[in-house]
């Protein structure tokens, strides 16, 4: 469980920085997709003072999702395939043994939802892999 300060700092991206991300998000997508965030789950320990930067969630999590949703609904074909089949995006981490950069193995979709797993504020250059991670499990699925 974080503690009060890292509470706070990730209460504050969730009410200052997230609502433009999830419109962005939903805007790529053609469509009002649900998005549930674990926000405990991405405030890591000790890093509090982090998380309202780019750094931490947008690029590591957020933007690659926003560009997976342009690729796959870059057509109407895309489009009709996400909303037919995509109801909801569970963004959440949890260590699980799985290396911070297998990203394709953090990425699943099951039953309509699309549940990604990524560390924030790790390898925050690595946008296009993930964002490569996502379309790979999504046009698998659709």
């Amino acid at each position: 469980m974080p503690t009060l300060g890292e509470r706070r700092a990730i209460s504050a991206v969730e009410k200052d920085k997230f609502p433009a991300v999830q419109k962005r998000i939903q805007d790529a997508a053609g469509f009002e997709v649900a998005i549930k965030v674990d926000w405990n789950s991405l405030a890591l320990p000790g890093d509090d003072q982090y998380y309202g930067q780019d750094d931490y969630l947008v690029k590591t999590v957020f933007l690659p999702i926003e560009n997976a949703m342009k690729n796959v609904a870059k057509d109407a074909m895309g489009k009709e395939a996400l909303k037919a089949k995509l109801s909801t995006i569970n963004i959440h981490y949890v260590d699980a043994g799985i290396s911070a950069s297998a990203y394709k193995d953090r990425v699943k979709f099951e039953s309509g939802t699309l549940d990604i797993n990524f560390r924030p504020f790790t390898n925050s250059a690595d946008v296009d892999e993930r964002t490569s991670a996502i379309i790979s499990v999504l046009e698998a699925a659709l």
